[in-house]
């Protein structure tokens, strides 16, 4: 090659480079691509390297993708430019003294570096394309999408299932060097790598501002042509890009939480046989699904760190898995009609798939995916009196196209805003409508018998009155042609006594929270307390359009003169003792998630334990 090209002898060498940011912005530790997936950093690590990988899928390539996980350490000395990345980390360190949390970053980062030994975790996967571009250095190229461009999306096919967009900020966060390389051979057999650090904007020797982004690379910032040894276990031999991420975070249980990932994110994926995943000696295949799967952890046990809804999840995987293996008898499984709904959008009969099967506590929600089988979100808003879940994936590239165009940079919403055009958004806005009608008449069909058929509609009967249905009728028929004020005192008198065995209620809230300080994660929450209660669970959520995650509560504590007392918090629940009814209550409460967010609360009533606590004051 450096005959055919004699400037490839200047791409050999390498060194760490630092723009100048030119008396422009400086950059700090809180920038929001380095912390927009700290609350669950292995599962998106996981979701988006693989996404990239599926996406880069070779046109000539016989059989599944494969990605694979691995774990090791190396000498300090192996670390490409040791002595001057270490210089940086002093310079971040000294240039950032004045923000405490740039200092403690920085010292641990000093730490990992000066060690003996490094850890790394390398991503590789096979029968791809590898870093196209590497060569040239040209925007909009694969290797300058993930290398080198921020804020942009680079498309890679027109029909693929993401894009190089913020998602590839993860890698960053699972380093404690904010350091990974990118490694790369391509269908041409270019073999190619580049380090990437980011940090925060510093003071270099000339005492000059950088951005922040530090590059392993040739001068002039480009990739070096060249063979990157760093896994002594590892040489690349076919078209494929591996990812290093240096200084790996220690998280612990982290190939077992990295199997949960895979399956909640490319379950079906593997079952298309787009996808096998290597993760240590353990090897992910449609015919091992079923043993990784039925592995996962459903009930929680004492002392674990996750929220209850991770349990519920793995249970949720373990059906989905079953559905798709032909082991669950009350599946059903319906091909997509275009006289029903498609026919007006371009979508011909079998674009799409829906699996549907009932069981008690069933989550009541459709995993929706497209072609490439990652998974999206999962649909919500179904009947309530149907115990039920499913899975509705598009088949054809016409409809995938469609909604693809719609979908929102973290691939786990649509949302039709997303267009620019006014007439294309009020299309796009009928087509996921009319879907989700289409859904609903399906599982109403399919799913509900005679004996459901006058549930409520979703969610009312929390805004029922709690009464029993023959003192409802008694009542009623004594007050016929009464005045209604009077209907409305009576009525009062008729309440049902709870059942012990299900003596919680999940009550209507009127609340508003405030942001006391973004960088910080802390937050105010105030809301008057509907009624008094010996108990109260709140839950706090970081809402999506399709999903909500739970937030990592790091404190909590009530302020001024509320009628409660704070029992305790832990995970995203802050539990409250002793509510008086209307009582005025600000609850400060610090999370894990540093950046503005819409927060949603649950207010949960322990109606087993009723003390006598006095009404509110007005003055409170």
């Amino acid at each position: 090659m450096e005959k055919l090209f004699p400037f490839i002898k200047d791409r050999k060498k390498g060194g760490w480079r630092a723009p100048m940011n030119d008396s422009g912005e400086l950059v700090g530790y809180n920038d929001l691509a380095r912390v927009s997936f700290g609350i669950r950093t292995v599962h998106y690590l996981v979701r988006e390297t693989i996404q990239n990988s599926l996406d880069a899928r070779r046109d000539d390539a016989e059989g599944a993708v494969i990605v694979s996980f691995q774990m090791f350490d190396i000498p300090r000395e192996k670390f490409p430019g040791r002595e001057d990345f270490q210089n940086i980390l002093e310079r971040c360190f000294l240039s950032n003294r004045d923000d405490k949390k740039c200092r403690e970053a920085f010292a641990r980062a000093l730490e990992v570096i000066k060690a003996k030994r490094l850890s790394v975790l390398r991503i590789s996967d096979f029968r791809t394309r590898g870093l196209e571009g590497a060569l040239q250095g040209e925007k909009g190229s694969l290797w300058s999408g993930l290398v080198k461009e921020q804020g942009f999306s680079v498309q890679k096919e027109k029909d693929a299932g993401g894009s190089f967009g913020i998602g590839k900020a993860v890698v960053y966060s699972c380093s404690e060097l904010r350091t990974a390389f990118f490694a790369s051979m391509d269908k041409d057999g270019v073999e190619s790598y580049t380090g990437v650090a980011k940090l925060v904007s510093y003071k270099d020797a000339e005492d000059r501002w950088t951005t922040g982004t530090v590059y392993y690379s040739d001068k002039n910032k480009k990739a070096l042509i060249d063979i990157f040894a760093m896994d002594p276990a590892f040489r690349r031999r076919t078209s494929g890009t591996d990812i290093f991420v240096m200084g790996l975070l220690p998280i612990e249980g982290l190939e077992q939480e990295m199997i949960r990932a895979v399956l909640d994110n490319f379950l079906l994926a593997i079952w298309l046989g787009n996808l096998e995943v290597e993760i240590g000696g353990q090897r992910i295949t449609k015919g091992s699904i079923a043993l990784y799967a039925e592995g996962l952890p459903v009930e929680k046990p004492a002392g674990s760190s996750h929220h209850k809804e991770y349990y519920e999840e793995n249970r949720m995987i373990q059906r989905y898995a079953r559905m798709l293996l032909g082991e669950d008898e009350a599946m059903q499984k319906v091909e997509l009609e275009a006289a029903e709904y498609g026919a007006k959008y371009g979508f011909p009969d079998g674009a799409a798939t829906l699996f549907l099967t009932r069981g008690e506590g069933l989550n009541r929600r459709i995993l929706m995916s497209r072609h490439i089988g990652m998974k999206l979100f999962e649909q919500k808003g179904f009947p309530s009196g149907i115990d039920f879940t499913g899975i509705f994936l598009i088949r054809e590239n016409a409809m995938g196209q469609a909604f693809r165009r719609i979908e929102v940079p973290s691939h786990d919403a649509w949302e039709p805003g997303v267009l620019q055009d006014a007439a294309q958004e009020k299309r796009a806005k009928e087509m996921y409508a009319g879907l989700r009608k289409y859904l609903k008449e399906k599982v109403r069909a399919c799913l509900q018998t005679e004996d459901e058929s006058g549930v409520d509609a979703f969610g009312a009967g929390d805004f029922l009155p709690d009464v029993e249905e023959e003192a409802v009728r008694s009542s009623l028929a004594e007050r016929r042609g009464k005045r209604r004020e009077t209907l409305g005192c009576r009525i009062k008198k008729v309440k049902k006594k709870k059942d012990v065995a299900t003596a919680t209620r999940l009550a209507p809230l009127h609340a508003r929270s405030l942001c006391l300080a973004c960088e910080k994660g802390c937050y105010r929450l105030s809301f008057i307390a509907p009624r008094k209660a010996e108990r109260v669970r709140l839950e706090l959520f970081l809402a999506g359009e399709q999903a909500s995650a739970p937030v990592r509560l790091l404190a909590a504590s009530l302020s001024g003169r509320a009628r409660a007392r704070l029992e305790k918090f832990e995970g995203n629940a802050v539990y409250l003792q002793s509510v008086a009814k209307g009582a005025k209550i600000f609850l400060d409460y610090t999370i894990d998630y540093h950046d503005y967010c819409l927060l949603e609360v649950k207010y949960i009533e322990d109606a087993r334990k009723s003390g006598a606590v006095p009404a509110a004051g007005k003055d409170e």
